[in-house]
Formats: C-alpha cells, sequence, structure tokens
C-alpha cells in the first residue's frame, strides 16, 4: 500500500511545518486532525513530499487521524498568498493559516467545510441611481470597468467627491459578468454605511464579516462566500482573504488608513496583502482614498499602478478652509478655546451642525495628587491612567486594566487631586453647558462598544438639525454628514511634534480627513485647527488643503534621506518579564549583524512604550536598502536565533514596514 507523506502546519507559534503520513491522497490546504504530543490539534496539509530520509525508523513518522474536509480551504491564489506572507512577514505559517479561517473550523468539532443549500440571485436597483455622475466620476467609472488582469489602480477622489458612488458602479459591471467582489473598509464602524449603500444598489445578499460577529455568523459567511451563495462581501482586513467563488475585482476604500494594519500577533498589512491576492488571482484592485499613502504614490510614480482622479466635490462646491488659531494666548475650557465656542455657536444659531475632533477618549488623561505630584499610572504598563468619568474609573488604555478612583493619595495620603488634559467625555461636558438645548453626540471606543451603536449614532445625527459630534478617529474617517460646516480640530500638536518617521504623512492625512467631514452641501464651510505652533511651516503647507502637494514634498524628502517608501524598515521586537532578558537577547543580534556595511542598525532601545501588560518591551531598527536583501537578512536571523538559550527567554517578532513605533 502506498504511503504518503505530507508537511502539515499547525497553529502553534512554530517556524516550521510537522510531517505526517496518511494512506489517502490529500489535496493542498485541507484540514486534517493530527497527534501533537498528548493532544489532537487541527493542521492544515502545506505540500506532499517524499519519505524524509532522518526518519527512516518504523513509527517514527506519526500517521494523519483524519481528513476534516471534503474541500480544501482556499484555493490556490489565497493558499499562494498565505505561504507568501509567511515568508514576506516572516511568521510562522500555522498562524497566519489561523488569521484567515473561521474560528469555527480551527478547532476539532462537527463543523465542516461543505456548500449550504442558500443561493442568491443578483440584479441591479435602478431606482437606486438618484443622480447622473459628474464627467470625472463618468471617466473614472469607464476607466476602471475596463480594467482586466491584475491592474492596481489608485482611485483618488477628494472628499465628497462620490468614490463610493464609483465603487457601486463598477462593481456593477463585475457583478453583471457573475463574478464576485471584495469590498475591505479600515473600521467596523464604516461597515454598517458602506453596507446599506451596496443593499440600496442591488437586490441580492451582501455578505458583512468582521471580528464583532459571531463565530457562528462569519462561518456561515465564509461558506457562502465559498460556494458562491454571496458575491459581494463587505469587511475589515480579517475579510482580505475570504474565498469568493469567480472574483472579479477587489476594492479598498481608505486604503491610507492605518487600521488596515494589525499590530498584535500576525503583524500585517491587510492593503499589501490584498494586492499581493489580485496579483496571484489576476484581477483588477482598487485603492480609494482623497489621502493616499506615499508608498501608494511613489507606485504610481514609478508607474507600477495607474491614477484615476476625481479632483472635484459632487456638489460643485470647494473644500473647506482650514483656519489655524493661534491658543498660546488664550484660555481653554476643557480644551476648547472660547473663540472655537464662539465659532460653534454661529454655525448652531444656523441650524448647522459642528464635528468636534479630539483623538483621546475618556475624561482626563492625567489623575495627579496636587500636594506631592503623584499619577496614576498603570501596574502592567508604562502608561498614565485616564479618568472616566461615566464609569467613575482609572483604565489604562493600553491594556483596558480599570482601577477604582483614589480617594486619598497613595503616596502622602492627601485627598487634593487634579486632572489635566482633556478627552472626549470632557469635551462633550464643557459643550453640554456651552449648549444646554443643542445635542452633544459623542462618537469613540466607549460610545460605540454595544451591538448596534454605531448604527443608532449616525441615524441620531442625520435625523438632527442643529446639533455638535464630539469624537475620535473612527468619527473623521469615511462618513458622510452632510449637515456638518464646521469641524474643529482640538489637539493636532502631538501630530506635528511626534518623533515618528512617518509623523507628517499621519497627520497630515487626518487633518484632510477631518476637514472632509465639512461643507458637502456648503460653500461657507470651515475648518478650525487649535495649535501652539501656528508658524509650523508643515502645518502651513497643510492648511492650504492641497494634499497631493504636501504628500509630493514628503516623498521627496524621504528619497533624499533614503526613508520609507525609498527604503525598507523592519523593527526587531522582543518582550519579556525582565529587561535584561531583552537586552542580552537583543545586544547578541545586533553584534551578529555588526560587520554589515549594507544595512543599519540601531539599538536596543526600549519602546516608546516600555511596558505592557506586565512586560517589558525593546526594539531594534533594521533599516535596509531594498526589500529583497533585508528579507535575506531576516532568514539569517531566524536561523540563528532558534540555537540561542536567549530565545527561550524573551518572545521576539519581526514588525515589516511599521507604521507605529511604539
Amino acid at each position: 500500500m502506498k504511503i504518503f507523506y505530507y508537511d502539515i502546519a499547525v497553529s502553534l507559534p512554530l517556524r516550521q511545518c510537522f510531517t505526517y503520513s496518511s494512506e489517502l491522497k490529500i489535496t493542498k490546504g485541507t484540514r486534517v486532525s493530527v497527534p501533537f504530543g498528548k493532544r489532537k490539534i487541527v493542521g492544515v496539509v502545506i505540500r506532499n513530499i517524499q519519505k524524509p530520509d532522518f526518519l527512516k525508523k518504523a513509527g517514527a513518522i506519526k500517521k494523519i487521524i483524519a481528513v476534516l474536509d471534503e474541500y480544501p480551504l482556499f484555493d490556490k491564489p489565497i493558499f499562494d498568498s498565505i505561504l507568501w506572507s509567511s515568508d514576506y512577514y516572516h511568521h510562522p505559517i500555522g498562524e497566519v493559516f489561523n488569521t484567515f479561517v473561521p474560528t469555527e473550523l480551527r478547532k476539532i468539532n462537527n463543523k465542516k467545510i461543505e456548500a449550504l443549500r442558500e443561493f442568491s440571485e443578483y440584479s441591479v436597483n435602478e431606482d437606486d441611481k438618484k443622480f447622473d455622475l459628474t464627467k470625472d466620476q463618468e471617466k473614472a467609472v469607464k476607466a476602471l470597468s475596463k480594467s482586466k488582469g491584475f491592474s492596481p489602480t489608485l482611485l483618488y477622489g477628494v472628499t465628497g467627491s462620490g468614490k463610493t458612488e464609483v465603487y457601486l458602479r463598477v462593481a456593477e459591471t463585475f457583478i453583471k459578468n457573475n463574478k464576485s467582489v471584495l469590498v475591505l473598509v479600515p473600521e467596523i464602524n464604516l461597515t454598517p454605511q458602506l453596507l446599506s449603500r451596496f443593499e440600496n444598489r442591488f437586490n441580492g445578499e451582501i455578505g458583512i464579516y468582521h471580528s464583532k460577529q459571531t463565530a457562528a455568523k462569519r462561518l456561515k459567511t465564509w461558506l457562502k462566500a465559498k460556494f458562491g451563495s454571496i458575491k459581494i462581501i463587505v469587511g475589515t482586513r480579517s475579510s482580505a482573504l475570504v474565498p469568493l467563488d469567480n472574483i472579479g475585482l477587489i476594492i479598498i476604500d481608505e486604503e491610507h488608513d492605518q487600521s488596515f494594519r494589525q499590530s498584535e500577533g500576525f503583524k500585517f498589512s491587510a492593503r499589501d496583502l490584498s494586492i499581493k491576492r489580485a496579483q496571484l488571482a489576476n484581477i483588477p484592485i482598487i485603492l480609494g482614498s482623497a489621502t493616499p499613502s506615499l508608498q501608494t504614490l511613489k507606485l504610481v510614480k514609478e508607474n507600477k499602478f495607474t491614477r484615476v482622479d476625481i479632483p472635484n466635490r459632487v456638489d460643485g462646491n470647494k473644500p473647506p478652509k482650514l483656519i489655524v488659531l493661534d491658543i498660546n494666548n488664550s484660555p481653554l475650557i476643557g480644551g476648547v478655546a472660547r473663540e472655537t465656542i464662539e465659532a460653534m455657536q454661529s454655525t448652531i444659531d444656523r441650524g448647522e451642525q459642528v464635528l468636534v475632533f479630539i483623538n483621546r477618549r475618556g475624561f482626563a488623561p492625567l489623575y495627579q495628587c496636587g500636594s506631592c505630584g503623584w499619577v496614576a499610572d498603570c501596574k502592567s504598563c508604562d502608561t498614565n491612567l485616564v479618568f472616566h468619568q461615566a464609569r467613575n474609573r482609572l483604565i489604562c488604555h493600553r491594556c483596558e486594566s480599570a482601577y477604582s478612583v483614589n480617594s486619598s493619595c497613595p503616596a502622602c495620603k492627601s485627598n487634593d487631586f487634579n486632572m489635566h488634559g482633556a478627552g472626549t467625555e470632557r469635551v462633550e461636558e464643557v459643550l453640554k453647558s456651552n449648549f444646554v438645548k443643542t445635542p452633544i453626540i459623542r462618537v469613540d471606543h466607549d460610545s460605540t462598544k454595544k451591538v448596534g451603536a454605531m448604527e443608532a449614532i449616525v441615524k441620531k445625527i442625520h435625523s438632527s438639525d442643529a446639533a455638535i459630534l464630539v469624537g475620535t478617529q473612527m468619527l473623521a474617517k469615511g462618513h458622510d454628514f452632510p449637515k456638518v460646516t464646521l469641524s474643529v480640530i482640538l489637539n493636532a500638536d502631538n501630530g506635528l511634534i511626534s518623533p515618528e518617521i512617518n509623523a507628517l504623512e499621519k497627520i497630515s492625512q487626518l487633518l484632510i480627513q477631518v476637514s472632509g467631514r465639512a461643507g458637502r452641501n456648503n460653500n461657507l464651510a470651515k475648518v478650525i485647527i487649535q495649535t501652539r505652533y501656528p508658524d509650523d511651516i508643515n502645518l502651513n503647507k497643510i492648511k492650504t488643503g492641497d494634499y497631493m502637494k504636501f504628500a509630493s514634498q514628503c516623498l521627496s524628502t524621504n528619497e533624499q534621506m533614503n526613508l520609507p517608501p525609498f527604503t525598507t524598515l523592519c523593527l526587531l521586537r522582543c518582550s519579556s518579564p525582565t529587561q535584561r532578558s531583552n537586552v542580552d537577547f537583543l545586544e547578541k543580534a545586533v553584534l551578529i549583524l555588526s560587520n554589515r556595511t549594507d544595512i543599519n542598525v540601531i539599538g536596543p532601545l526600549p519602546s516608546l512604550v516600555s511596558k505592557s501588560k506586565g512586560n517589558y518591551r525593546h526594539q531594534v531598527y533594521i533599516h535596509a536598502p531594498k526589500k529583497t536583501f533585508l528579507n535575506k537578512v531576516l532568514k539569517f536571523l531566524t536561523t540563528e536565533f532558534e540555537k540561542w538559550p536567549e530565545s527561550n527567554k524573551v518572545k521576539w517578532s519581526f514588525d515589516i514596514d511599521p507604521i507605529d513605533l511604539s
């Protein structure tokens, strides 16, 4: 009887596959149950191999217990995308597979990959096309609908230019040709709005896929998509590799958004992985944004991506005017200047809405003893605790640990406490006291936790006349608030003075995106940026509203200074309960790289947040001229690390193309 041998990936932090035997011929990508130590776990068949010479002893190779499904998990383009991402990001292959496998299929149970007896017929609701396209939109739809094969395209459209309508019209072309469409958005809170637009346009089930769904719901949607019952999926980064039968198009909305980057565990970019999937599947991909990433703009400049522009708003109005407000000599009330409150009052008096952006949730970010200066900090993290008034708790925004509010100072026993700084709760309180009869609507992580909360908030915003919206970044992304004519940005200075390499890219995108929420139906709309740096050269360039000009200047500067995206960066991150273990491990890594003249190595250094969830964090910067060379260096390091006893005392990982240096 013929015996087959397979490399199996298991969901463990191990950078290797394990060899098992079977009397059955098994397709790559199929789930199997295998013995692992004393356990029985799920594995995925990676490849068929010849009998390994080093395991010729009888019984040395364990047998596969059972084949769990008739069908493999993924088609070849997705399967190969997973292999590519494991290699590119240098992450254990089993954990990469698990990232894109529904939770119910990661364990041994009665769940199987099988077709559901549910089918959805798709047609276009012509009544939903309430308005004619602008000339710019028509050109964009015409160009994008003709896309064939792998043809990545940047759809650059200013805020309010109608990019979503272009997505719908292009998707219609592919759906009519019996193709499937995958649409990615950066935040879960953006899915209801986009889902509603697609449901209004298409008769037929539109799938939704993100981490807040129940495991059963995610599995059902995944199976429907895999077997062709659903042809349109709207989801977040976890849906980047959702199987879709006969996929024809991928759309990445707000492609610049850093929420597409996973920062914990398997650190990957859903945007970049989607581009790889499109390449391997030989299908078009559209990357839409009003503030494209420097990486994407570089690829356009090199003619690797094409570019389609929608330079004007659909209503013909000009973008709002950006006004810099010097607050150095202005008394602030909960972070809000008196001049700002007066401008808000004028807007409310006209029956219009105001959007107030502050990228801090909670009431006050610093809780301090007024007598001795003691500051409330997290016992597990190197961060201050934030006072949350609604819960009357001090909360760590790093690990979400909650502490009761001190009745007396633990250092000097004083009960004289001061709260410094402002978050969304404090701004909300200040505005409620100044605008007693006006609805104040807060949009942050705390106010949108419950299922359906974001949908209810958006409905309230649209049904209100004069109102003030207070929120964090989730309020600034992608939403259409036609009644907002004034946007206020309270804490832009943090981005202007940030030490991060990509700080200017991030703050320019943020300011333009927030300003884009205002004046979609009003030529008199404006944006107030409160700042203590009114003469900052970069702020004054950004306030012109010309993002593409500013981004072009950033690209030129980065090229001259040999910074990404013209070079490549990796952080070798390390964490453990002791600082000494981190430093010993990283110093040894730096030592073996010290004789290489073609890379720059800096470190080891403590992370900006030096302790998180009970572990100390350190890192080494590895800067290389090209990704191919960096890849060789990291493979060399991985091989070395496996030999070191120091590796057993730390948890290490590579962060490729990092967006957050903290």
